[in-house]
């Protein structure tokens, strides 16, 4: 009998739909292997512009279960514990109707109390850690509780692997982790052969200036991107900086935040700002990271990994990020730009003042060894190798 692997997700924003896309073209070569994707039924219209977009040719082993918009509204809208539960049932339900042999959630951390406390499954579940943000001398109540209850969930017997995108911490989740494996995961980035007419052509359709440092801020634009923060740091540099300066935001932007982005651009009217809203396909999200000096990541309370730090250790990049959780750390340790306080736009504008005027080094060896970690071979790999195993 095929393995057929059930993975799970209702989030739809942000870089979440890129994990789905991975593990699919991953297991879509895989004829032994049977994939049920469930999720909003928004993304199998959006994963199909995705795939002709890309030219993605995917097997016929992969079957897309789609969950009604209106349901997905409505799960959002709960609170995150009885969302817990809610989602895990509506995993288990799914799971038996299409008679999945493993269940793997896309985004686990949402769901330890469900896998503690909930229905018990009667397939293996695992699932990728995005936001572990406790750490081994974690103290606090809510860090505390956090590293807790998902021991609880390890422990409990329902989870076959947990998979981590904050490698630094599997030895410390490993201790509390009872009968799970418990195994470190690349953030996956796929890299195309981008030629400089089509790099070149793309600079000028967009104007985005070859002679000024070019700072680009990408992804899903909302609150916690920090994009605020920067422009006030901006502001309060010298209005003839500005003349050196472009900032380019790239990425969809909900209608509910963009008066608040606007209202925000026209206080720093001297600097240039390019706006790319909206869905870019994958070759031009990498060739915004080969136009741009310096990559932003500049998270409002984030403290887990991002796909934005490998995007630009691929380009071979600078960063400037926050000094909090991963990202901080790994721009430390691998010497791939500088932190800040990135809660701080006076702190931010001291930085940028002296990216300005002396720039910012960043170790090419280290973006070389980051982009090769960080492939959707060894992804896919490292999850099958558990799921099968």
């Amino acid at each position: 009998m095929k393995h057929r692997i059930l993975l799970f997700d209702t989030i739809l924003d942000g870089h979440h739909p890129d994990y789905l896309l991975y593990a699919v073209e991953y297991f879509s070569g895989r004829q032994d292997v049977e994939i049920v994707v469930v999720s909003g039924e928004k993304f199998r219209t959006d994963v199909e512009s995705r795939r002709i977009a890309d030219q993605l040719v995917w097997g016929s082993n992969v079957i897309f279960a789609g969950i009604p918009m209106d349901q997905i509204t409505r799960l959002h809208a709960m609170n995150i514990y009885r969302r817990s539960f809610v989602e895990w049932n509506l995993m288990l339900d799914y799971a038996s109707a299409h008679q999945a042999t493993h269940a793997l959630f896309m985004y686990f951390d949402y769901f330890p109390l469900a896998a503690w406390l909930g229905k018990r499954s009667p397939i293996p579940v695992s699932g990728i850690s995005f936001r572990t943000d406790f750490f081994e001398d974690a103290t606090g109540f809510y860090p505390l509780l956090k590293k807790w209850l998902l021991g609880r969930a390890l422990q409990s017997g329902q989870i076959h692997s947990l998979f981590c995108l904050v490698q630094s911490l599997v030895p410390t989740i490993r201790s509390i982790a009872g009968p799970a494996r418990v195994e470190p995961l690349s953030d996956p980035i796929k890299s195309y052969a981008i030629s400089f007419d089509v790099r070149e052509a793309f600079r000028v359709k967009h104007g985005i200036p070859s002679d000024k440092k070019v700072y680009l801020n990408f992804g899903f634009l909302d609150e916690r991107k920090g994009i605020e923060v920067f422009l006030k740091a901006c502001g309060q540099l010298p209005p003839s900086e500005h003349a050196h300066m472009c900032l380019v935001l790239a990425g969809p932007i909900a209608p509910e935040y963009l008066p608040q982005i606007q209202a925000a651009i026209a206080r720093v009217p001297s600097l240039q700002v390019i706006t790319l809203f909206g869905y870019l396909p994958a070759q031009e999200v990498q060739i915004c990271f080969e136009l741009a000096d310096v990559v932003l990541m500049l998270y409002q309370g984030h403290t887990g990994m991002s796909s934005v730090l490998v995007r630009g250790a691929m380009a071979g990049k600078a960063m400037l990020g926050t000094e909090l959780g991963v990202i901080g750390e790994l721009i430390r340790a691998r010497g791939l730009g500088r932190v800040v306080d990135a809660t701080d736009s006076l702190a931010v504008g001291n930085v940028l003042q002296l990216i300005q005027t002396e720039g910012l080094q960043v170790d090419a060896e280290a973006c070389q060894k980051v982009a090769a970690e960080n492939s959707i071979q060894t992804f896919g790999d490292t999850i099958a190798r558990c799921i099968e195993s």
